[in-house]
């Protein structure tokens, strides 16, 4: 009922996790392996106190409102462009969110996080590898790791679907573990760095001049035969440049680059005139309903939600 406010006391998180018949909530969760991502909306206020955060690491990230939480001995506020972290063995935590609040809620098993670190150069054991409390999800691998989580989200799950093959889990939960090793700030971060950029493939430079046109003006209806006339290669093997050292088609580069900067503005939108349709049509969308359903898709909300919140 409005103004009652639920509450759960367990031991750990993961214990949390499995009350949810005593809490009003919508609750979708999609396993890959050692990493658990479930999209949670509170439809009541809901408070929990666990006296420790249990086996896994937990990030939790507002889709839209926020959660105020405490962990660590610190007060921490979480916000969609900043996930709060809580290791296993610091402590106490309790959380506090309102009704209608969305989070997204990411468990990493503490056992595979140990084993990409000790993959490391020179790793120290996992168990002195702090991570600070909170994680940058506005921009930067945090941002990159959080949107992959969200389209996982809405992978279907059972034996049927993709997740359930090893030849697809398995990797990609190793991916998403390495990923939150690069998004999160800890006592490893700079090994970690040093690691990914020693394994990464060499981008050509085809690719990275037209990865530069495309940013110098992203307002400019770019096609792939002039991008590979100015980067002086056929349009083929611009476009497989593009899939081996990307993962996208160039053209869908410029989308993803664009839908980027709409987010921004529409996040940093005060005045009266910042429409979603005005953000949309500045960016090179001008069918406002296929701008909405690639926003949403690729940030889990409509774009007017995010205006909202904004203001």
């Amino acid at each position: 009922m409005k103004g009652r406010t639920g509450r759960i006391h367990t031991a750990t998180i993961d214990d949390a996790g499995q009350s949810s018949a005593q809490v009003r909530v919508l609750q979708r969760s999609v396993s890959v392996g050692p990493v658990v991502v479930s999209d949670i909306t509170f439809l009541t206020d809901m408070a929990v106190d666990c006296d420790a955060v249990g086996t896994g690491f937990y990030v939790h990230l507002p889709v839209s409102g926020r959660l105020e939480s405490r962990h660590h001995g610190a007060q921490l506020t979480a916000t969609r462009e900043v996930a709060t972290v809580y290791q296993p063995g610091g402590g106490p935590f309790s959380g506090r969110w309102a009704a209608g609040t969305r989070v997204l809620c990411v468990r990493l098993d503490d056992a595979a996080v140990g084993a990409a670190l000790a993959r490391l150069p020179g790793a120290a054991p996992a168990a002195e590898t702090s991570f600070e409390l909170t994680m940058n999800t506005r921009q930067g691998p945090g941002r990159t790791w959080i949107e992959q989580l969200l389209v996982l989200a809405r992978q279907p799950g059972g034996q049927d679907g993709l997740l359930a093959h090893p030849l697809v889990a398995a990797p990609l939960a190793e991916s998403l573990v390495n990923g939150f090793l690069l998004a999160a700030v800890h006592s490893r971060s700079v090994a970690v760095a040093a690691a990914a950029a020693d394994s990464e493939p060499t981008r050509p430079a085809t690719v990275n001049q037209a990865i530069r046109l495309m940013e110098a003006d992203l307002r400019a209806p770019w096609a792939v035969a002039e991008l590979a006339a100015r980067c002086g290669v056929s349009a083929r093997a611009l476009q497989l440049g593009f899939q081996r050292h990307v993962g996208l088609s160039p053209l869908s580069y410029l989308r993803d680059a664009r839908l980027r900067r709409a987010d921004a503005e529409l996040r940093e939108a005060a005045g009266p005139y910042d429409t979603v349709a005005a953000v949309a049509r500045r960016w090179g969308f001008t069918h406002p309903g296929r701008f909405a359903a690639a926003y949403e898709a690729k940030y889990g909300q409509p774009p007017g939600r995010t205006l909202r919140d904004a203001r």
